[in-house]
Protein backbone atom coordinates (compact mmCIF):
# COMPACT_ATOMS: atom_id res chain seq x y z
CA UNK A 1 0.00 0.00 0.00
CA UNK A 2 1.20 3.14 -1.21
CA UNK A 3 0.90 6.39 1.35
CA UNK A 4 1.20 9.86 0.49
CA UNK A 5 3.84 11.70 2.62
CA UNK A 6 1.21 13.68 4.42
CA UNK A 7 -0.74 11.00 5.15
CA UNK A 8 2.33 8.40 6.73
CA UNK A 9 3.14 11.63 8.97
CA UNK A 10 0.02 11.63 10.02
CA UNK A 11 0.19 8.04 11.01
CA UNK A 12 3.61 7.80 12.48
CA UNK A 13 2.64 10.93 14.65
CA UNK A 14 -0.79 9.25 16.26
CA UNK A 15 0.97 5.76 16.58
CA UNK A 16 3.79 7.60 18.68
CA UNK A 17 1.37 9.78 20.35
CA UNK A 18 -0.92 6.18 21.29
CA UNK A 19 2.08 4.64 22.72
CA UNK A 20 3.73 7.55 24.76
CA UNK A 21 0.18 7.61 26.61
CA UNK A 22 0.07 3.41 27.27
CA UNK A 23 1.80 3.87 31.07
CA UNK A 24 -0.26 6.88 31.81
CA UNK A 25 -3.20 5.81 32.48
CA UNK A 26 -8.07 -28.93 27.29
CA UNK A 27 -3.74 -27.23 26.84
CA UNK A 28 -1.55 -28.62 24.64
CA UNK A 29 1.61 -29.68 27.32
CA UNK A 30 4.78 -31.34 26.94
CA UNK A 31 5.29 -34.95 28.17
CA UNK A 32 8.04 -35.46 30.74
CA UNK A 33 11.41 -34.43 29.71
CA UNK A 34 14.05 -36.69 30.68
CA UNK A 35 17.62 -35.85 31.28
CA UNK A 36 20.68 -38.29 31.43
CA UNK A 37 22.83 -37.38 34.37
CA UNK A 38 27.29 -37.82 33.54
CA UNK A 39 26.71 -40.90 34.94
CA UNK A 40 24.29 -42.32 33.03
CA UNK A 41 21.55 -41.97 34.99
CA UNK A 42 18.21 -40.89 33.56
CA UNK A 43 16.10 -38.53 36.03
CA UNK A 44 12.57 -36.84 35.32
CA UNK A 45 11.64 -33.63 36.98
CA UNK A 46 8.07 -34.99 37.32
CA UNK A 47 6.51 -31.52 35.36
CA UNK A 48 4.25 -30.73 32.71
CA UNK A 49 5.38 -27.32 30.52
CA UNK A 50 2.51 -24.89 30.20
CA UNK A 51 3.00 -21.23 27.89
CA UNK A 52 1.55 -18.31 28.37
CA UNK A 53 1.47 -14.98 28.38
CA UNK A 54 1.56 -12.34 31.05
CA UNK A 55 0.14 -8.79 31.71
CA UNK A 56 -2.70 -8.29 28.49
CA UNK A 57 -4.62 -4.64 28.13
CA UNK A 58 -7.77 -4.98 25.81
CA UNK A 59 -10.15 -2.08 25.25
CA UNK A 60 -11.72 -2.59 29.36
CA UNK A 61 -8.20 -0.40 29.77
CA UNK A 62 -9.09 2.30 27.12
CA UNK A 63 -5.72 2.43 26.51
CA UNK A 64 -5.57 -0.29 23.92
CA UNK A 65 -7.87 -0.94 21.12
CA UNK A 66 -7.65 -4.99 21.04
CA UNK A 67 -10.65 -6.42 22.39
CA UNK A 68 -10.91 -9.45 24.76
CA UNK A 69 -12.06 -11.17 22.06
CA UNK A 70 -9.04 -10.50 19.60
CA UNK A 71 -6.80 -11.49 23.14
CA UNK A 72 -8.38 -14.97 23.00
CA UNK A 73 -7.95 -15.48 19.15
CA UNK A 74 -4.24 -14.78 18.97
CA UNK A 75 -3.39 -17.23 21.95
CA UNK A 76 -5.93 -20.02 20.70
CA UNK A 77 -3.97 -19.46 17.31
CA UNK A 78 -0.47 -19.49 18.75
CA UNK A 79 -1.62 -22.81 21.21
CA UNK A 80 -0.83 -21.01 24.46
CA UNK A 81 -2.13 -22.16 27.32
CA UNK A 82 -3.06 -19.85 29.75
CA UNK A 83 -2.94 -15.97 29.50
CA UNK A 84 -3.74 -13.49 32.45
CA UNK A 85 -5.14 -10.25 31.69
CA UNK A 86 -4.50 -6.77 33.63
CA UNK A 87 -6.49 -4.34 32.87
CA UNK A 88 -5.89 -0.45 34.59
CA UNK A 89 -7.05 -0.60 37.85
CA UNK A 90 -10.15 -2.56 37.06
CA UNK A 91 -11.58 -6.77 37.98
CA UNK A 92 -14.25 -5.38 35.62
CA UNK A 93 -14.01 -8.68 33.55
CA UNK A 94 -13.68 -11.00 35.77
CA UNK A 95 -17.06 -9.42 37.27
CA UNK A 96 -18.58 -9.85 33.84
CA UNK A 97 -17.50 -13.47 33.79
CA UNK A 98 -14.64 -13.84 31.31
CA UNK A 99 -12.06 -15.58 33.12
CA UNK A 100 -12.49 -19.26 32.45
CA UNK A 101 -11.47 -21.41 29.37
CA UNK A 102 -11.78 -19.91 26.13
CA UNK A 103 -11.18 -22.67 23.65
CA UNK A 104 -7.77 -24.24 24.50
CA UNK A 105 -6.72 -21.32 26.40
CA UNK A 106 -7.12 -20.41 30.03
CA UNK A 107 -8.24 -16.88 30.30
CA UNK A 108 -7.25 -15.37 33.90
CA UNK A 109 -8.31 -11.66 35.24
CA UNK A 110 -5.61 -9.76 36.96
CA UNK A 111 -5.36 -5.78 37.09
CA UNK A 112 -2.63 -3.60 36.64
CA UNK A 113 -2.85 -1.12 39.97
CA UNK A 114 -1.36 2.27 39.77
CA UNK A 115 0.39 2.96 43.40
CA UNK A 116 2.41 6.27 44.78
CA UNK A 117 4.97 3.42 44.31
CA UNK A 118 4.78 2.69 40.89
CA UNK A 119 2.34 -0.08 38.85
CA UNK A 120 1.96 -3.26 40.67
CA UNK A 121 0.35 -6.55 38.54
CA UNK A 122 -2.03 -8.49 41.23
CA UNK A 123 -3.22 -11.81 40.45
CA UNK A 124 -6.06 -14.08 42.03
CA UNK A 125 -7.71 -10.72 43.60
CA UNK A 126 -11.54 -11.08 43.71
CA UNK A 127 -12.34 -7.57 45.11
CA UNK A 128 -11.52 -4.10 44.31
CA UNK A 129 -8.83 -2.35 45.53
CA UNK A 130 -9.08 1.41 46.25
CA UNK A 131 -5.69 2.44 44.81
CA UNK A 132 -6.31 6.08 46.29
CA UNK A 133 -6.99 5.61 49.86
CA UNK A 134 -3.92 2.79 50.44
CA UNK A 135 -0.15 3.53 50.23
CA UNK A 136 1.96 1.37 48.25
CA UNK A 137 2.70 -1.02 51.02
CA UNK A 138 -1.01 -1.02 52.20
CA UNK A 139 -1.81 -1.95 48.58
CA UNK A 140 0.71 -4.93 48.48
CA UNK A 141 -0.53 -6.05 51.67
CA UNK A 142 -4.42 -5.97 50.21
CA UNK A 143 -3.13 -8.35 47.90
CA UNK A 144 -1.49 -10.69 49.79
CA UNK A 145 -4.85 -10.63 52.27
CA UNK A 146 -6.84 -11.78 49.12
CA UNK A 147 -4.76 -14.56 48.54
CA UNK A 148 -3.40 -12.97 45.60
CA UNK A 149 0.35 -12.53 44.15
CA UNK A 150 1.71 -8.86 43.17
CA UNK A 151 4.38 -8.62 41.09
CA UNK A 152 6.45 -5.11 40.54
CA UNK A 153 5.34 -3.85 36.73
CA UNK A 154 8.37 -2.44 34.32
CA UNK A 155 10.57 -1.22 37.05
CA UNK A 156 12.78 1.03 34.47
CA UNK A 157 10.09 2.33 32.51
CA UNK A 158 11.16 5.96 31.79
CA UNK A 159 7.92 6.96 32.56
CA UNK A 160 6.37 5.38 35.69
CA UNK A 161 9.62 3.76 37.08
CA UNK A 162 9.28 1.50 40.43
CA UNK A 163 10.16 4.17 43.17
CA UNK A 164 9.70 2.90 46.58
CA UNK A 165 12.11 -0.31 46.57
CA UNK A 166 11.45 -0.06 50.68
CA UNK A 167 8.40 -2.46 50.56
CA UNK A 168 8.44 -5.69 51.96
CA UNK A 169 5.28 -8.60 50.57
CA UNK A 170 5.33 -8.75 47.34
CA UNK A 171 5.72 -12.08 44.76
CA UNK A 172 7.95 -10.81 42.18
CA UNK A 173 8.88 -8.68 39.46
CA UNK A 174 8.78 -8.56 35.76
CA UNK A 175 12.79 -9.75 34.99
CA UNK A 176 11.29 -8.68 31.27
CA UNK A 177 8.76 -6.22 29.88
CA UNK A 178 8.77 -5.67 26.22
CA UNK A 179 6.54 -2.98 25.93
CA UNK A 180 8.85 -0.49 27.91
CA UNK A 181 12.34 -2.59 28.24
CA UNK A 182 12.09 -2.86 23.99
CA UNK A 183 9.38 -0.91 22.09
CA UNK A 184 9.24 2.14 24.37
CA UNK A 185 12.83 2.30 23.50
CA UNK A 186 12.24 2.12 19.44
CA UNK A 187 9.01 3.53 18.82
CA UNK A 188 9.86 5.61 15.83
CA UNK A 189 11.22 2.96 14.42
CA UNK A 190 8.64 0.43 15.04
CA UNK A 191 5.97 2.79 13.24
CA UNK A 192 8.34 2.97 10.21
CA UNK A 193 8.94 -0.85 9.78
CA UNK A 194 5.21 -1.20 10.43
CA UNK A 195 4.05 1.13 7.38
CA UNK A 196 6.89 -0.57 4.96
CA UNK A 197 8.12 -4.07 5.48
CA UNK A 198 7.15 -7.84 7.60
CA UNK A 199 7.28 -7.13 11.01
CA UNK A 200 8.93 -9.99 11.96
CA UNK A 201 12.47 -8.65 11.26
CA UNK A 202 11.77 -5.57 12.80
CA UNK A 203 10.95 -7.37 16.27
CA UNK A 204 13.56 -9.66 16.34
CA UNK A 205 16.41 -6.71 15.74
CA UNK A 206 15.27 -4.58 18.91
CA UNK A 207 15.43 -7.65 21.43
CA UNK A 208 17.94 -7.12 24.06
CA UNK A 209 18.91 -8.24 27.16
CA UNK A 210 17.23 -6.97 29.77
CA UNK A 211 20.31 -5.39 32.09
CA UNK A 212 18.56 -3.47 34.28
CA UNK A 213 15.79 -5.46 35.53
CA UNK A 214 17.69 -8.56 35.76
CA UNK A 215 20.36 -6.38 38.05
CA UNK A 216 17.68 -5.08 40.26
CA UNK A 217 15.93 -8.85 40.63
CA UNK A 218 19.38 -10.16 40.94
CA UNK A 219 19.74 -7.55 44.01
CA UNK A 220 16.25 -7.96 45.31
CA UNK A 221 16.73 -11.68 46.06
CA UNK A 222 19.72 -10.65 47.98
CA UNK A 223 17.79 -8.61 50.09
CA UNK A 224 14.66 -10.80 50.48
CA UNK A 225 15.13 -14.74 49.40
CA UNK A 226 12.74 -16.02 46.98
CA UNK A 227 11.78 -13.30 44.37
CA UNK A 228 10.03 -14.74 41.68
CA UNK A 229 11.25 -13.54 37.89
CA UNK A 230 8.01 -13.16 34.95
CA UNK A 231 8.07 -12.21 31.75
CA UNK A 232 5.54 -9.86 30.70
CA UNK A 233 4.30 -8.37 27.05
CA UNK A 234 2.32 -5.55 28.42
CA UNK A 235 0.60 -5.62 25.18
CA UNK A 236 -1.36 -2.52 24.17
CA UNK A 237 -2.81 -3.32 20.73
CA UNK A 238 -3.39 0.11 18.16
CA UNK A 239 -5.71 0.28 15.46
CA UNK A 240 -4.94 3.50 12.79
CA UNK A 241 -6.53 4.05 9.92
CA UNK A 242 -6.99 -0.26 9.13
CA UNK A 243 -3.19 -0.94 10.33
CA UNK A 244 -2.36 -2.78 13.75
CA UNK A 245 0.40 -1.05 15.92
CA UNK A 246 2.31 -4.00 18.29
CA UNK A 247 -0.45 -6.66 17.51
CA UNK A 248 -1.12 -9.32 19.98
CA UNK A 249 -0.16 -12.16 17.45
CA UNK A 250 3.56 -10.52 17.46
CA UNK A 251 3.64 -9.61 21.50
CA UNK A 252 2.88 -12.85 22.08
CA UNK A 253 5.77 -14.17 20.46
CA UNK A 254 8.21 -11.84 21.89
CA UNK A 255 8.29 -13.10 25.76
CA UNK A 256 5.79 -16.22 27.10
CA UNK A 257 6.39 -17.13 30.66
CA UNK A 258 6.55 -21.14 31.13
CA UNK A 259 5.00 -22.71 34.04
CA UNK A 260 6.17 -26.11 35.89
CA UNK A 261 2.99 -27.50 37.06
CA UNK A 262 1.66 -31.58 37.66
CA UNK A 263 0.43 -33.14 35.06
CA UNK A 264 -2.96 -33.22 35.69
CA UNK A 265 -5.72 -30.82 34.08
CA UNK A 266 -4.45 -27.05 33.98
CA UNK A 267 -6.26 -24.97 37.00
CA UNK A 268 -6.38 -21.56 37.84
CA UNK A 269 -4.71 -22.85 41.40
CA UNK A 270 -2.02 -24.78 39.23
CA UNK A 271 -0.99 -21.69 37.70
CA UNK A 272 -0.58 -19.21 40.48
CA UNK A 273 0.81 -21.85 42.98
CA UNK A 274 3.58 -22.13 40.39
CA UNK A 275 3.97 -18.41 39.92
CA UNK A 276 3.70 -18.10 43.72
CA UNK A 277 6.89 -20.63 43.91
CA UNK A 278 9.06 -19.34 40.81
CA UNK A 279 8.07 -22.71 38.93
CA UNK A 280 9.04 -20.62 35.62
CA UNK A 281 11.04 -19.48 32.90
CA UNK A 282 10.97 -16.87 30.28
CA UNK A 283 10.73 -17.91 26.84
CA UNK A 284 11.37 -14.70 23.81
CA UNK A 285 9.77 -16.99 21.41
CA UNK A 286 10.84 -15.24 18.64
CA UNK A 287 14.18 -15.81 18.48
CA UNK A 288 13.35 -20.09 18.68
CA UNK A 289 10.81 -22.25 20.01
CA UNK A 290 11.76 -24.18 23.30
CA UNK A 291 9.48 -26.56 22.16
CA UNK A 292 8.15 -26.83 26.05
CA UNK A 293 11.30 -28.59 26.58
CA UNK A 294 13.38 -27.09 28.45
CA UNK A 295 14.48 -28.21 32.02
CA UNK A 296 17.06 -26.81 34.77
CA UNK A 297 17.01 -28.93 37.87
CA UNK A 298 18.99 -29.91 40.83
CA UNK A 299 20.07 -33.71 41.66
CA UNK A 300 22.75 -35.57 43.15
CA UNK A 301 23.27 -38.32 40.29
CA UNK A 302 19.99 -39.91 41.66
CA UNK A 303 16.85 -37.86 42.42
CA UNK A 304 16.25 -34.54 40.98
CA UNK A 305 16.11 -32.49 44.39
CA UNK A 306 14.41 -29.52 42.99
CA UNK A 307 13.74 -27.24 40.62
CA UNK A 308 13.15 -23.68 39.22
CA UNK A 309 12.12 -21.75 42.11
CA UNK A 310 12.86 -24.18 44.67
CA UNK A 311 15.40 -24.01 47.91
CA UNK A 312 17.65 -27.46 48.29
CA UNK A 313 20.71 -28.01 50.63
CA UNK A 314 24.05 -27.82 49.54
CA UNK A 315 24.76 -32.16 50.13
CA UNK A 316 28.21 -33.77 48.38
CA UNK A 317 27.43 -34.58 44.28
CA UNK A 318 25.02 -31.69 43.65
CA UNK A 319 24.84 -31.11 40.33
CA UNK A 320 22.18 -28.77 38.18
CA UNK A 321 21.36 -30.03 35.03
CA UNK A 322 20.47 -27.78 32.29
CA UNK A 323 18.34 -28.95 29.29
CA UNK A 324 17.33 -26.54 26.37
CA UNK A 325 16.17 -28.28 22.43
CA UNK A 326 18.86 -27.06 20.35
CA UNK A 327 22.45 -26.00 20.68
CA UNK A 328 23.06 -22.07 22.82
CA UNK A 329 25.14 -20.48 24.72
CA UNK A 330 24.23 -21.04 28.30
CA UNK A 331 25.19 -18.77 31.23
CA UNK A 332 25.03 -19.75 34.50
CA UNK A 333 24.83 -16.99 37.19
CA UNK A 334 25.18 -16.96 40.89
CA UNK A 335 23.67 -14.55 43.27
CA UNK A 336 23.81 -12.30 40.48
CA UNK A 337 27.13 -13.15 38.69
CA UNK A 338 27.91 -14.95 35.72
CA UNK A 339 30.15 -17.68 36.97
CA UNK A 340 30.31 -20.47 33.94
CA UNK A 341 29.14 -20.19 30.39
CA UNK A 342 29.18 -23.25 27.91
CA UNK A 343 27.66 -24.12 24.24
CA UNK A 344 25.85 -26.88 24.46
CA UNK A 345 22.32 -28.10 24.36
CA UNK A 346 22.45 -30.45 27.96
CA UNK A 347 24.82 -28.60 30.97
CA UNK A 348 25.84 -30.79 33.81
CA UNK A 349 27.33 -28.13 36.56
CA UNK A 350 29.03 -29.26 40.02
CA UNK A 351 27.58 -26.96 42.95
CA UNK A 352 30.43 -26.56 46.10
CA UNK A 353 28.88 -23.04 47.28
CA UNK A 354 25.41 -21.80 48.30
CA UNK A 355 23.74 -19.21 46.51
CA UNK A 356 20.66 -18.84 44.10
CA UNK A 357 21.38 -20.16 40.78
CA UNK A 358 20.04 -19.02 37.57
CA UNK A 359 20.44 -20.10 33.79
CA UNK A 360 20.41 -17.79 30.56
CA UNK A 361 20.55 -19.05 27.37
CA UNK A 362 21.10 -17.04 24.14
CA UNK A 363 21.17 -17.44 19.95
CA UNK A 364 22.61 -15.65 17.79
CA UNK A 365 23.62 -13.21 20.01
CA UNK A 366 20.07 -12.13 20.96
CA UNK A 367 18.37 -13.61 24.91
CA UNK A 368 16.30 -16.00 24.19
CA UNK A 369 15.63 -18.11 27.66
CA UNK A 370 16.13 -17.20 31.36
CA UNK A 371 15.13 -19.60 34.33
CA UNK A 372 14.12 -18.81 37.78
CA UNK A 373 16.87 -19.24 40.54
CA UNK A 374 17.48 -22.82 42.11
CA UNK A 375 18.13 -21.51 45.91
CA UNK A 376 21.31 -23.84 47.46
CA UNK A 377 20.77 -23.35 50.97
CA UNK A 378 24.22 -24.09 53.17
CA UNK A 379 23.53 -27.47 54.72
CA UNK A 380 22.42 -27.26 58.46
CA UNK A 381 24.83 -28.07 60.88
CA UNK A 382 24.38 -31.09 62.76
CA UNK A 383 22.14 -30.81 66.22
CA UNK A 384 24.56 -31.54 69.43
CA UNK A 385 23.45 -34.09 71.40
CA UNK A 386 21.25 -33.69 74.16
CA UNK A 387 23.27 -32.94 77.94
CA UNK A 388 22.27 -35.37 80.19
CA UNK A 389 23.35 -35.44 83.86
CA UNK A 390 26.53 -37.54 85.07
CA UNK A 391 25.87 -40.52 86.42
CA UNK A 392 27.74 -41.86 89.46
CA UNK A 393 29.20 -45.24 89.72
CA UNK A 394 27.11 -47.15 91.96
CA UNK A 395 30.17 -47.39 94.68
CA UNK A 396 29.92 -43.53 94.61
CA UNK A 397 26.43 -43.26 94.95
CA UNK A 398 24.50 -41.84 98.13
CA UNK A 399 22.96 -44.37 100.22
CA UNK A 400 19.63 -43.95 101.61
CA UNK A 401 19.85 -43.52 105.52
Amino acid sequence: MMLSRPTYYLLLTAYCFLVSGCALIGTIKRPFVRATTASGTTLDDGYTDVAGVIHVHTTYSHDAHGTFEDVVRAANAQQLDYVITTEHNTLKPLFEGKQGWHGAVLVLIGTELSTQGGHYLAFNVTKEIDRHKLTTQQIIDEVARQGGLGFIAHPYFKKGRWKDWSVTGLTGIEAYNVAHDTLDENKLRLALWTLTVSPEPFYLSIIDRPYDPLTKWDQLIQEHGRVVGIGSVDAHEFHVWGLKFAPYEMMFQMVRTHLLVPTTPLTPELVYEALRHGHAYLEINLVADAQRSFTFFAHDGRQVLGLMGDEVPLTPHLQLSAHVPRVAQLTLFKDGQSVSTETTDVWQVPVTEPGAYRLEASLNGKPWLFSNPIYVRPTPAPSPPPETSPTLPESQALSTP
